[in-house]
C-alpha cells in the first residue's frame, strides 16, 4: 500500500543537514501581469449587467401589476355600468309598469263613479217608489180589516142565532160533561195509582224490614258463634298455656333436682379422689415398706449365706491343715507358721474383703434406694399428672354440666319471662275483645234504636202525607165546588146576557195536569 501511495508534490525539499529546507522555485505564469484588474472590470461588468436585469425585471413587474390593476378595475367599472345599466332599466320597466297600473286604477275610479252615477236614484224615482209601497200597504190593511170584519159578523151572527147557541150550550154542556167524567175517571185513577203505590212501598218496607231483621238475627246468631268459637279457642290456648306453664314448672323442678343430684355427685367424686388419693399413699406406703424389707432380708440372708460360705471356707482350710499336720509331723512347726501367717493374711484379706464387699452392698443399698426413690418419686408424678389429668377433666366435666345448667335456667328464665308477657297479651287480647264486644253491644243497640227511630220518623212522615193528602183532595173538592159555582154563575151571565162573547169554558182549559202524585 505504501508502494503504491502517490507522493506529495510540494515546493520544499530536504537537504543533507537536519533542519535544512529548501525551496524550489515557482514556474513562470502564463496569464498577464493585469488579469487581476481585467478580472475586476469583468465581474463590475457582470454585476452591472445583473442590477440592469434586476431593475429591468422590476419594471416589468411594475408594469405587469399596472396593467393586471388597471385589466381588474376596467373589468370592475364594466360590471358596475352594466349593472347600473340594468338597474336603470330595470327601474324604468318598473316605472312604466306602475303608470300603468296608476292608469288602470284611475280608470276603474272613474267607472265605479259613472256606475255610481249611473246607479244613484231621483228624487221623482225615490216618490215613485214610495207611493207604490203605501198603496201595497193600504192594500194589504184593507184585507186585513175585511177578513177581520168578516170573522166577527159570523162570530156576531152565531151569537145572535138562538137555534145555534141552543145546540153549541147543549154541545158545550156535552163537553162540560165529558171533561168532567174524564176528570173524575182521571182523579180515580191517580188515587188508586197512590194507593198502589203506597202498597207497593208499604210491601218493599215490610220486605226491607223483614230481611233487615232476619240479616240482623243472623249477624246476632254469627256473632255469638264467633264469640262461642272465639271463646273456646282462647281457652283451650289458656289450657294449653296453663299446661306448658306447668311443664315448664316441672322441668324447672326437675332442673333444680338435677343439679341438685349434679352437686352430690361432684360431692361424693371429690370425697372418692380423696380416698382414692389417701389409698394410693398408704398403698405407696406399704409397697416403700414391703420393698425395704425385702431389700433388708435379701441384705440378712446375703450376709449369712457369705457368713456360712465364710466359715466353710474356714472349716475346710482347717481341714487341709490338719490333714497335713498329719502327713508333716516334722514340718508342723514351720507350716504351722507359715499357715498362721498365710491364715492371718488370708484373714486380713477377708477382712479386706468383707469391707470392700460390705462397701460394695451399702453402694449398692444406696444405689437401690436412690433407685428405689427415683422409681417411687416418678412414679408419684405420674400418678400425680394423672390426677391433674382426671381433677382437670372432672373440672370441665363439671364447669360444661354448671354451664349446661346455667343456659337452662336462662333460658328456662326467658320462656318465663315470654310466658308471662304473653299471658299478659292474652290478658290485653281478652280485656280488647270485651271491649269490642261492649261497644258492638253498645253500638247494635244504638243502630236497632236509630232505625226505631227511623221507623217512628218514617211512620209520621207517612202520617203526614196522608193527612196532606186529604187536606188536599178536600181543597181539591172545595176548589172543584167553587169552581163549578163559578162555571154555573158564568154559564148563567153568558146566556143572560145576549151582546156577551162565546168563550172557553174554564174547565176546557188545561189547568189540571197529571204530575207524578198531585193534580195541580
Amino acid at each position: 500500500m505504501l508502494a503504491t501511495q502517490r507522493t506529495r508534490r510540494t515546493r520544499e525539499h530536504t537537504g543533507p543537514t537536519p533542519h535544512s529546507v529548501s525551496i524550489r522555485a515557482k514556474m513562470p505564469s502564463s496569464k498577464l501581469p493585469e488579469h487581476l484588474l481585467l478580472e475586476r472590470r469583468r465581474q463590475e461588468d457582470l454585476r452591472e449587467e445583473a442590477i440592469l436585469i434586476t431593475k429591468y425585471n422590476k419594471m416589468f413587474d411594475l408594469k405587469n401589476d399596472w396593467e393586471r390593476i388597471t385589466d381588474r378595475s376596467i373589468q370592475k367599472n364594466t360590471v358596475q355600468r352594466r349593472v347600473k345599466d340594468l338597474m336603470e332599466q330595470r327601474k324604468l320597466e318598473l316605472d312604466e309598469r306602475r303608470q300603468k297600473l296608476r292608469e288602470l286604477l284611475s280608470a276603474e275610479d272613474e267607472e265605479y263613479v259613472r256606475e255610481m252615477e249611473a246607479k244613484h236614484e231621483t228624487l221623482e224615482e225615490r216618490q215613485n217608489k214610495m207611493c207604490e209601497r203605501a198603496k201595497l200597504l193600504k192594500a194589504k190593511r184593507e184585507t186585513e180589516r175585511q177578513a177581520f170584519v168578516e170573522e166577527k159578523l159570523d162570530q156576531q151572527w152565531r151569537e145572535q142565532c138562538e137555534e145555534l147557541r141552543g145546540v153549541l150550550s147543549r154541545r158545550h154542556q156535552d163537553e162540560v160533561c165529558v171533561d168532567r167524567m174524564q176528570q173524575l175517571a182521571a182523579k180515580a185513577d191517580l188515587e188508586r195509582r197512590k194507593q198502589e203505590e203506597e202498597a207497593m212501598y208499604a210491601q218493599l218496607w215490610e220486605k226491607d224490614r223483614l230481611a233487615k231483621a232476619a240479616r240482623e238475627e243472623q249477624e246476632a246468631q254469627q256473632q255469638i258463634e264467633r264469640n262461642r268459637f272465639g271463646i273456646k279457642a282462647m281457652v283451650d290456648t289458656l289450657r294449653t298455656q296453663k299446661a306448658s306453664l306447668q311443664a315448664k314448672k316441672l322441668e324447672e323442678k326437675r332442673l333444680i333436682a338435677e343439679e341438685a343430684k349434679l352437686l352430690i355427685e361432684e360431692r361424693e367424686l371429690r370425697s372418692l379422689e380423696e380416698e382414692r388419693a389417701s389409698q394410693q399413699k398408704r398403698l405407696l406406703q406399704k409397697q416403700h415398706k414391703s420393698s425395704l424389707e425385702k431389700s433388708m432380708k435379701l441384705k440378712l440372708q446375703r450376709e449369712a449365706k457369705e457368713q456360712q460360705e465364710e466359715l466353710a471356707l474356714d472349716m475346710k482350710i482347717l481341714e487341709q491343715l490338719l490333714e497335713e499336720s498329719r502327713n508333716e509331723a516334722h514340718e508342723m512347726v514351720e507350716r504351722k507358721h507359715r499357715r498362721r501367717e498365710e491364715e492371718q493374711k488370708y484373714r486380713e484379706f477377708l477382712q479386706q474383703q468383707l469391707e470392700e464387699e460390705t462397701r460394695r452392698e451399702k453402694e449398692l443399698d444406696r444405689l437401690i434406694d436412690v433407685d428405689v426413690a427415683a422409681m417411687w418419686s416418678k412414679r408419684i408424678h405420674q400418678w400425680k399428672l394423672e390426677k391433674e389429668a382426671r381433677n382437670r377433666l372432672m373440672r370441665d366435666v363439671m364447669e360444661t354440666r354448671r354451664k349446661q345448667l346455667q343456659e337452662k335456667l336462662q333460658k328456662l328464665a326467658y320462656e318465663k319471662e315470654v310466658l308471662k308477657r304473653d299471658c299478659e297479651e292474652i290478658m290485653a287480647a281478652v280485656e280488647e275483645h270485651n271491649k269490642l264486644e261492649d261497644e258492638r253491644v253498645q253500638r247494635t243497640k244504638m243502630i236497632n234504636k236509630n232505625y226505631e227511630s227511623d221507623l217512628l220518623a218514617q211512620i209520621d212522615h207517612q202520617k203526614s202525607k196522608k193527612d196532606e193528602r186529604k187536606m188536599e183532595e178536600l181543597r181539591e173538592y172545595n176548589e172543584g165546588l167553587q169552581t163549578e159555582a163559578k162555571y154555573q154563575q158564568r154559564l148563567k151571565n153568558v146566556l143572560s146576557s145576549a151582546t156577551s162573547e162565546r168563550k172557553t169554558h174554564p174547565m176546557r182549559r188545561p189547568q189540571f195536569e197529571v204530575t207524578g202524585q198531585k193534580m195541580v
